[in-house]
């Protein structure tokens, strides 16, 4: 654009301006003191004051869709908002107005202004012509000590109403920014307090009535942008989750069969009033009935039961189980049919429990030769059978002695055996022994030790599981069980979700267990490696004190707000040499939580410098606490 076609816009906008404050003055017919005109200059300024707020509900309006992560575009259009709004428009309606009276003071011709309206600006109302009240000295020259009057009417006019203004603007963009990022507020504020330096060549008395206007225009403007309200939860929990790394493609298994028949989803599903979050995960939460660990009793001949293999009790994990008296509980003995008897691949035994998607069932697998536990998982719709697909197969590819294997996934048609079962049937590795926490509260909490063992093995098995893209997500005691050779394992995968899967199942159940639960997924985020890391750390504090590292709750729905509110960790064990590193691993923020590998080397060098071997025997004695 060239010279002559910038001044044509400078002249352009100077007699927009002026018809504007005509209109004003038309409209208002206002005689007091100091006259019709800088009252009109007012409310033009309260208009102005206004174009900040645009912003700051362009903003608002924006962040109810994309939540409170901004990408590039994004941080642009925010940024923007404010410079323009609260910046550029404002100094140029500024300047304009300052043009506009500064040639009516000099007695020339201004567009926008009639013969009659320029004679009327040059009437006396107080103690001087509007238009030299109007047009007269600039800004900067207000500031002169000389004359206390001039100067008093400087700091108030050009200093105090600025900073009121300043302050509303600033107040407006924290509105827009609720529940995110709060870093594009000075984007709004500092460029309208820049004004006043900006400003420092304009008349002092146009100037100082603007911003009369813009100061009463900013304080509307914050009930404007309360209007608006702030983004729903729902849309910043999304936008705050972390984003879903692409899986490892684990190996084809081709013992997994293919899909069978889908139910059909259950009709009125979407026409049910929508609770809060909140609600519905307090409701989930106490309708949940969770399954009991899979405890199998023993095929092995008494000789065998009694020599436990030796390699496995040097492994780490290992909690050595107390003797069974003679006066214990006789185990069952499995009569093991001949393979494929009756063309039944599949004999069930008993019924382990119930929960889910279906029941836990010990059963021998005449192919594999040996007991197994069925977990049927009756898929109430397409989408829930396909996720349950895709999570038996990463499963199968996990492979860690810490880990409950995954050996098949077939539907209950395919077998004759299975005729009691419905949907689809994982065949799962089955683990003798008894929970960490019936052991705990047995015979007491672990020693430092054997807690750190513990704690290495099991951040083995959920880092492969995580390698392999799978979250366990219900990490706690009863998952954690102790076979007889004194190794533990991590079981109940049938809840994992693949990284990235949302947190409510398609069954209406909350995944975790509230007094083990990590903040961030108590409050309706994703579930993460840092929320596994952070249930494996709540276990450990249980194993070192008998006690959920927040206590126990009397209830899910009151567990489930302690963990959502981020309770404080009132019952770690305090002379444990864990402490720390259980500080660290429990910490609020998933950003800080050291990672699993981090936390095993941490572990595995405090054994060794403690004179302990990470794959030496456990003592079987827990310290007095």
């Amino acid at each position: 654009m060239g010279p002559k076609e910038g001044e044509h816009g400078v002249d352009a906008l100077t007699a927009l301006v002026a018809g504007l404050v005509a209109s004003l003055r038309t409209a208002l017919a206002a005689e007091s003191c100091p006259g019709g005109w800088p009252w009109a200059v007012t409310v033009l300024g309260i208009g102005v004051g206004l174009l900040p707020t645009a912003g700051a509900v362009l903003v608002a309006v924006l962040r109810k869709r994309i939540g409170s992560r901004y990408g590039a575009g994004e941080s642009v259009l925010v940024v923007l908002a404010g410079l323009v709004g609260a910046g550029l428009l404002p100094l140029a309606v500024f300047t304009a107005t300052g043009r506009v009276f500064r040639a009516v003071a000099a007695g020339r011709e201004v567009d926008g202004f009639t013969s009659a309206q320029l004679a009327d600006l040059g009437t006396t109302v107080c103690f001087t012509p509007q238009s030299a009240y109007l047009g007269g000295y600039t800004v900067a020259a207000a500031f002169n000590p000389a004359d206390p009057v001039r100067f008093g009417l400087a700091v108030v006019l050009l200093v105090g109403f600025p900073l009121v203004a300043a302050v509303c603007v600033a107040v407006q963009a924290r509105l827009a920014l609720r529940r995110g990022p709060s870093w594009p507020a000075k984007f709004f504020w500092v460029p309208l307090l820049a004004l006043t330096v900006l400003t420092a060549r304009t008349p002092a008395g146009s100037t100082g009535h603007l911003w009369i206007g813009v100061a009463v225009g900013a304080f509307l403007g914050i009930a404007v942008v309360l209007t608006v309200g702030a983004p729903p939860r729902e849309v910043v929990r999304r936008s705050l989750a972390t984003p879903a790394p692409v899986p490892r493609q684990p190996p084809r298994v081709e013992s997994l069969r293919p899909p069978v028949a889908a139910a059909a989803r259950p009709p009125g599903a979407g026409g049910l009033p929508q609770a809060s979050l909140a609600d519905r995960l307090a409701r989930r939460f106490a309708a949940r009935q969770p399954e009991p660990p899979v405890v199998v009793p023993t095929s092995r001949p008494p000789a065998q039961q009694q020599a436990p293999n030796r390699a496995l009790s040097q492994a780490p994990g290992h909690v050595p189980l107390p003797p069974r008296g003679p006066s214990g509980p006789p185990r069952p003995t499995l009569v093991a049919p001949s393979p494929g008897a009756g063309g039944r691949r599949f004999h069930l035994i008993r019924k382990l429990g119930a929960g889910g998607f279906g029941g836990v069932w010990l059963a021998h697998d005449s192919r594999l030769g040996h007991p197994v536990a069925l977990k049927a998982a009756h898929a109430p719709d397409p989408e829930t059978e396909e996720r349950i697909r895709r999570e038996a197969r990463a499963l199968v590819a996990v492979r860690h002695p810490h880990c409950v294997r995954i050996h098949d996934l077939l539907p209950a048609a395919a077998d004759p055996g299975l005729r009691d079962l419905e949907g689809l049937v994982i065949v799962m590795e089955y683990v003798e022994g008894s929970p960490l926490g019936d052991l705990v509260r047995g015979r007491g909490p672990l020693d430092d030790v054997t807690a750190a063992r513990v704690w290495i093995g099991l951040a083995g098995a959920l880092d492969a599981a995580h390698g392999r893209g799978v979250l366990h997500r219900d990490v706690k005691p009863a998952n954690v069980v102790v076979d007889q050779a004194g190794l533990a394992h991590l079981i109940d995968f049938g809840i994992a979700r693949k990284t990235g899967d949302s947190t409510l199942t398609m069954a209406g159940f909350v995944l975790g267990t509230p007094d083990y639960l990590a903040p961030e997924v108590a409050c309706g985020e994703r579930a993460t490696p840092a929320s596994d890391s952070w249930q494996l750390a709540a276990t450990i504090s249980y194993a070192l004190t008998g006690h959920p590292p927040r206590g126990v709750h009397a209830d899910a729905v009151s567990g489930l707000r302690a963990a959502a509110s981020g309770a404080p960790l009132s019952h770690l064990p305090p002379r444990s040499a864990h402490l720390p590193l259980l500080r660290a691993a429990l910490d609020t923020d998933p950003r800080r939580r050291p990672a699993l590998r981090a936390v095993q080397s941490t572990l595995d060098e405090w054994l060794r410098r403690t004179g302990g071997r990470p794959g030496g025997p456990v003592g079987a004695s827990a310290p007095a606490r």
